[in-house]
C-alpha cells in the first residue's frame, strides 16, 4: 500500500465521496421501493465501490502518518463504528475495516468496550463541500486512488437481463 498524504484536497474529495455514498445508498433503496431494479443495482453496486474506495483512501492516510489521524469508538444504533478524525474532516469507518495494525497505530481516546454513545441520522442533504463527484473522483485517481478499480465488477444485470455497466467512464 503507497502512503497518501491528508492534504485539504484529498480529504475534501474523501468526504464528497462519502456524501454521494450516503446519497446512492437512499436511491438505490429508493429505486428498489419502486421496483426499478436496474437502478436499484447500479447505484447499489456504486455505493458499495465509493465505501471501498473511502477505506482504501483512509488505510493509506493512516499508513502515511498515523499522528495526523486521531479516533474514537461511537455507538451508533447498536454498532460500534470508529470515528476518524483527519484535520478538520470527520469519518465513520467499520472499525475492523482499515486493518488491526493500521487502527493500532492511531491514538484513540476510548475503548472498543466503552464506546461512547453517538446516535447517527444520516443526513445527506448536509453539504460542507460544493465540490462535484466527478472532481472528486477525478482528483482521488491522480494520486493512485480510482473508484472503478473499486466497484465488485464492472457491470450489473438489469431486470430483463441486459448488462450496465457501471464504471464512471470519465476516469481511465
Amino acid at each position: 500500500m503507497t502512503p497518501l498524504e491528508p492534504t485539504d484536497d484529498l480529504l475534501e474529495s474523501l468526504y464528497v465521496v462519502n456524501k454521494v455514498a450516503k446519497q446512492f445508498a437512499d436511491e438505490a433503496t429508493a429505486a428498489y421501493e419502486r421496483g426499478d431494479v436496474t437502478e436499484s443495482n447500479v447505484r447499489s453496486a456504486r455505493k458499495d465501490a465509493l465505501y471501498r474506495l473511502k477505506t482504501a483512501v483512509l488505510s493509506r492516510v493512516v499508513a502515511y502518518d498515523a499522528d495526523r489521524v486521531t479516533g474514537e469508538y461511537h455507538a451508533i444504533n447498536g454498532d460500534v463504528w470508529l470515528f476518524l478524525t483527519v484535520g478538520d474532516w470527520h469519518f465513520h469507518q467499520p472499525p475492523h475495516a482499515i486493518g488491526g495494525d493500521l487502527t493500532d497505530a492511531i491514538a484513540i481516546s476510548n475503548s472498543r468496550a466503552d464506546p461512547i454513545d453517538a446516535p447517527y441520522e444520516r443526513d445527506s442533504a448536509v453539504k460542507r463541500s460544493d465540490r462535484t463527484l466527478e472532481a472528486a473522483l477525478s482528483h482521488l485517481a491522480e494520486v493512485g486512488a480510482n473508484a472503478n478499480d473499486h466497484l465488485a465488477r464492472p457491470t450489473v444485470t438489469s431486470e430483463h437481463d441486459r448488462i450496465v455497466d457501471v464504471r464512471w467512464s470519465f476516469l481511465s
